[in-house]
């Protein structure tokens, strides 16, 4: 951790704000204490934490040019990669440019090598800039409005980032590897007042130890923004998004211990209520302009964009939309399985956002939300593969110039993840009231929704069904895979999945257990023989 707690204090607010933090204290050096007595300073910093979250290049460098390396953006690409929801349309032709098919076959996501070191080295770089703010605002009760607002915002993004570290990391049972050395461990915990010398010696902190350090941190957010006169934009977490936070974390924990299923439906409850929001509609999910790119009533929480701080490349939206013709979206075209489509139901509007084995059809039927001919006025060859995504769309429609296309909101937390929470985690204890749960919520998604039955499973599957749909590219159902002991399934008779990314396993996979990069594991005494076992090579893709 010692290239991690010697960064400057200042580091990602100077890199990230497009001007510079106005100086209230003439001096040739800016101490912390100067920075927490300036309200304008204070906000920038915490106004650079979700620009810094996107941005490119963040862990490796732009000499490096890993196609993946865009902050939390490239992390949401890597989890929807690992259990098998995102496919290369592109086949065998194009996979070669797919940065995320190590995450697709467990490939290069060992201890030494560099690709483990994305989502660890990500993480704890944006916990620092949590940490900066939160160690310049010591005492709450001292704090006016705005900046117990600063603080509660870090609180919650640091627990969000610990929340989604102790998902991937936790080594959970799997028919492929032995946890048992390491079962029940998370990460590290580095907060505001961790020395150097205590993070070399800082072991895994257990579930139990992890998820009272994300609550704290989150119960100190509910009771600094409750009744708070400030409100922030939604590049912050509200209150709401802190009650969706709460409702994740025990989700998962109803894994383990089913009494948390009441609490997951209780704080999924509170966000929906706190937050006012209602699921996105037809229109604006498909909308060729904004569908996906703009934030609306119904998103709670996103990371902002701006033609700043772009590249052609590595950037979400160059990854995630065919439409894109600048980007590596328009070579890979992401996109679902055969059988993923095929499962869709045709009355469910979603489905349209999916293009079908038969593009000209898919277009004749859709023309009024496909940029399909300003792509080919960029190129008279463009064409689409069956099976492509056009969900996530280039900001204004601009499918030509990527500082502006690249340009958009990325989703972090929607309302509708909160009702299908409720509806999953009531179906444990009330599954017909469940059922009811869904039902509403389904209604505005498809008018001939029909569950096949009320009981706990059949209301479970219906819900993480259509949270597939749903959040599909968002990265979100890679901890309901993981949670539930899904398997994953690209490797199939006429898969249009790439030959290497062909899978079939059976519950888990093996790299869903993150593991720590080795140099962690060498710096920091707790870490020696703590380490997830390494799933490299041990699932081979699924031939004929």
């Amino acid at each position: 951790m010692k290239n991690i707690l010697k960064i400057s204090i200042l580091t990602f607010a100077a890199f990230a704000t497009t001007g510079c933090i106005k100086e209230t204290v003439p001096n040739s050096v800016v101490t912390s204490d100067q920075v927490s007595q300036s309200p304008t300073a204070l906000e920038a910093m915490v106004n650079a934490i979700p620009v810094n979250e996107a941005y490119p290049y963040s862990v490796f460098g732009s000499s490096s040019n890993y196609g993946f390396d865009f902050g939390l953006p490239g992390i949401i690409c890597a989890l929807d990669a690992c259990v098998g929801e995102e496919i290369c349309t592109g086949g065998d032709e194009q996979s070669g440019y797919d940065w995320f098919t190590y995450w697709k076959n467990g490939t290069l996501l060992g201890p030494t090598q560099t690709v483990t070191r994305y989502a660890w080295y990500c993480y704890y770089n944006f916990i620092k800039s949590c940490n900066d703010v939160i160690g310049m605002l010591p005492d709450p009760e001292t704090l006016g409005d705005s900046e117990k607002a600063f603080l509660a915002y870090s609180k919650a993004n640091r627990a969000s980032l610990y929340l989604d570290m102790a998902r991937q990391f936790e080594a959970l049972e799997n028919k492929y590897t032995d946890v048992s050395a390491v079962a029940g461990l998370t990460v590290p915990i580095i907060t505001e007042n961790t020395t150097e010398q205590e993070a070399r010696n800082n072991p895994r902190a257990t579930r139990d130890e992890m998820f009272k350090f994300i609550f704290d941190d989150l119960d100190s957010a509910e009771a600094l923004l409750t009744d708070n006169s400030v409100q922030g934009n939604k590049t912050v977490p509200s209150l709401a998004v802190v009650y969706g936070l709460k409702a994740r974390a025990y989700l998962w924990l109803g894994g383990f211990d089913s009494s948390n299923y009441a609490k997951a439906a209780e704080f999924a409850r509170k966000a929906i209520d706190e937050s006012g929001a209602k699921p996105m509609t037809e229109t604006q999910w498909l909308d060729p302009k904004t569908g996906f790119n703009t934030v609306n009533n119904s998103w709670l929480w996103y990371l902002p964009q701006s033609s700043e701080n772009v590249t052609n490349l590595v950037n979400f939206v160059a990854w995630r939309s065919p439409e894109a013709t600048w980007g590596y979206g328009s070579l890979v075209q992401q996109g679902v399985s055969s059988k993923f489509w095929a499962r869709m139901s045709d009355t469910d509007w979603r489905k349209r956002a999916f293009i079908g084995p038969d593009p000209d059809a898919w277009y004749e039927e859709n023309s009024d939300i496909s940029l399909w001919p300003a792509c080919l006025a960029v190129d008279k060859t463009y064409t689409f593969n069956p099976y492509a995504s056009v969900k996530f769309r280039p900001a204004a429609g601009e499918v030509s110039t990527f500082k502006t296309g690249n340009a958009t909101s990325i989703p972090m937390m929607r309302v509708e993840e909160m009702y299908l929470i409720e509806a999953e985690a009531t179906a444990y204890t009330n599954p017909s009231a469940a059922a009811k749960l869904l039902k509403d919520f389904m209604a505005t998604r498809d008018p001939e929704f029909a569950l096949a039955g009320e009981t706990t499973k059949s209301v479970v599957d219906a819900v993480i069904w259509n949270k597939r749909i749903e959040f599909w590219g968002e990265g979100i159902v890679f901890y309901d895979f993981k949670r539930l002991n899904y398997g994953i399934e690209t490797g199939y008779s006429g898969t249009n999945a790439p030959t290497d990314t062909r899978i079939v396993t059976d519950g888990r996979a093996p790299w869903w257990n993150f593991c720590i990069p080795e140099v962690e594991t060498q710096q920091n005494e707790a870490l020696k023989g703590k380490n997830n076992p390494n799933p490299v090579g041990i699932v081979k893709p699924w031939t004929e």
